[in-house]
């Protein structure tokens, strides 16, 4: 009985298998991780360029129009169709600023949707609910320019 459990745990038939299946799980991880905050930051530029776009357009306006704004922001707003939304007009906030308006504002809030599993990790990790959507935002202020 002695000789057959020393050779048990001499034998290493599989080890190869486990370690190569414990590292190719980190590696999608990071990968598919990469891929996702790739996606987060693109989203993010594409919306602080359309909100500055929207503001530039809104500041040079004879008469504050918000609906041209709104839809100056949804048409310069590139989603990037790999699991990006359209962006809507209830999402886009254009406000004047001011009682003589001095400035214009426009306000994104934006719903993103992980498509890899990464947001999932993180949350357990750190001990909160598991959420796939979260809300990026932008915002641009461009002074008035028809005094």
């Amino acid at each position: 009985m002695r000789k057959r459990q020393r050779t048990f745990f001499k034998n290493q038939d599989g080890s190869v298998i486990l370690e190569a299946a414990l590292m190719i799980t980190v590696l999608l991880l990071l990968t598919f991780g990469m891929v996702d905050f790739g996606r987060v930051m693109y989203t993010t530029n594409s919306l602080v360029s359309a909100a500055r776009e929207g503001a530039r357009f809104g500041a040079t306006m004879p008469a504050v129009n918000t609906t041209a704004i709104q839809d100056t922001v949804i048409a310069r707003f590139n989603p990037y169709r790999f699991g990006g939304d359209n962006l809507v007009r209830a999402n886009v906030t254009a406000t004047a600023v001011g009682t003589p308006v001095t400035s214009v504002r426009v306000s994104i809030a934006y719903p993103f949707t992980w498509i890899t599993p990464v947001a999932a990790v993180v949350s357990l990790i750190a001990h909160s609910t598991v959420n796939y959507n979260s809300t990026l935002h932008a915002q641009a202020e461009y002074r008035y320019e028809n005094q």
